[in-house]
């Protein structure tokens, strides 16, 4: 029997959709000729107010797992639906990315080593690394399954909750050591199939480094009303933090730049993984999903509406919109190179978010529509679940 749908789940999700594309929009313009040191200050505002995006959905895939568990696990049946759903849609972009950027042939052992490479690095696109990282947590969910339900129902709520402070403050510590573990494991004189590589090279999607989204997310969706009700009693506490951290942060990437004015904008201070990062991270979490509640309670129907579509369509739109994004920048070309890079930066963003969006939509009406993005559409099922209620009754005339 499912549960009851969480309104502000789909609203946050639609939230970091939006904001993983405004992100690689803003990548895009940073490098552009003619930025100056005062674009990358107000580009690092925007990319702060952006960074949550990753975090949230792993946040989210937590949160959805736990909220929805029950008894019956079947592990063969949940990674079939995952595989379905998450890595073929994957599979085939990976695919499609190849064969737009070098094209592919296929009576050549080097294209195919390369595809099949690809395929489990995520490295086909720069934004792939996202889902090879959250495969591994489907992959390793009867692992954490078993932990955090021994965990709930062995010890108190209350222990429970200082569990997950110390998961946290743990995981800030391992942050700071990635860089430490990658260098120890470059001399060690024994190389670890997949370890070695998820430690050093991939380090960067290697879901341990990560862990800490996923346990809040797990907590949140086990006790999910004693989460929005401690959410509500802190929120000045929590946006208090968060805007500390936020202009801790933006201090240290506006150092950053200005101490490379003139070689081009960087924002490697705005790392994921590293701990300032982390603590920042976790507030942004707290603080987004307070803005999804609130928006669910104060909102508009149609602002819901909107955002609520596009959550339910962002893991599509998610793949596909690097592509939509070079859309943009022929629009960009053509129209809008001499005005101000902030209008440049919107308006690709906005063209790739809606042409990602109605793509995933188009594409979901089709037939074999979720093998490509990962969902079917509301239509789709209902034409479906007709089909399959009439063959039913003829069948049953037939007996």
């Amino acid at each position: 029997m499912s549960r009851e749908r969480i309104l502000e789940v789909e609203q946050l999700r639609g939230l970091a959709f939006l904001a993983v594309v405004l992100q690689h929009s803003v990548a895009h313009y940073s490098v552009e000729p003619g930025m100056t040191s005062g674009d990358g200050i107000w580009m690092a505002v925007v990319l702060m107010l952006t960074k949550f995006a990753v975090p949230v959905f792993i946040f989210l895939t937590g949160l959805v797992l736990f909220y929805n568990d029950h008894d019956g696990f079947q592990y063969s049946k949940f990674i079939k639906k995952r595989f379905g759903d998450i890595y073929v849609p994957f599979a085939i972009w990976t695919f499609i990315t190849i064969l737009i950027n070098r094209g592919f042939h296929p009576f050549m052992w080097g294209d195919w080593y390369q595809l099949g490479q690809v395929l489990i690095t995520g490295k086909a696109s720069s934004h792939f690394w996202y889902i090879i990282m959250l495969f591994q947590f489907y992959l390793l969910y009867p692992l954490f399954r078993s932990v955090i339900l021994a965990v709930r129902n062995k010890w108190s709520t209350r222990t429970q909750w200082f569990a997950v402070v110390a998961a946290g403050a743990l995981y800030v510590v391992l942050t700071g050591l990635i860089h430490d573990i990658s260098r120890w494991m470059e001399h060690m004189p024994l190389t670890l199939p997949v370890i070695s590589d998820l430690l050093t090279t991939y380090a960067d999607r290697n879901a341990l480094y990560y862990y800490f989204y996923f346990v809040l997310g797990a907590a949140a969706g086990l006790y999910h009303r004693e989460w929005k009700n401690g959410l509500h009693k802190a929120r000045l506490l929590i946006w208090g933090t968060f805007a500390v951290l936020f202009i801790w942060r933006l201090v240290e990437v506006i150092q950053e730049i200005q101490s490379k004015s003139g070689e081009g904008i960087t924002f490697y201070s705005l790392n994921l993984l590293q701990p300032g990062m982390a603590l920042f991270l976790i507030s942004s979490i707290l603080a987004m999903y307070d803005m999804a509640v609130w928006i669910c309670r104060k909102a508009g129907a149609r602002t819901k509406a909107v955002l609520s579509s596009i959550g339910l369509y962002s893991y599509g739109a998610y793949l596909m919109h690097l592509l939509t994004l070079r859309f943009s920048y022929v629009v960009d070309e053509a129209w809008l190179t001499a005005a101000h890079p902030l209008i440049r930066i919107v308006a690709s963003w906005l063209i790739s978010v809606i042409a990602a969006y109605a793509a995933t939509r188009l594409i979901s009406m089709l037939p074999f529509g979720k093998w490509i993005v990962g969902i079917r559409s509301k239509r789709t099922k209902r034409r479906e679940l007709k089909h399959s209620i009439g063959t039913n009754k003829h069948n049953n005339l037939k007996m």
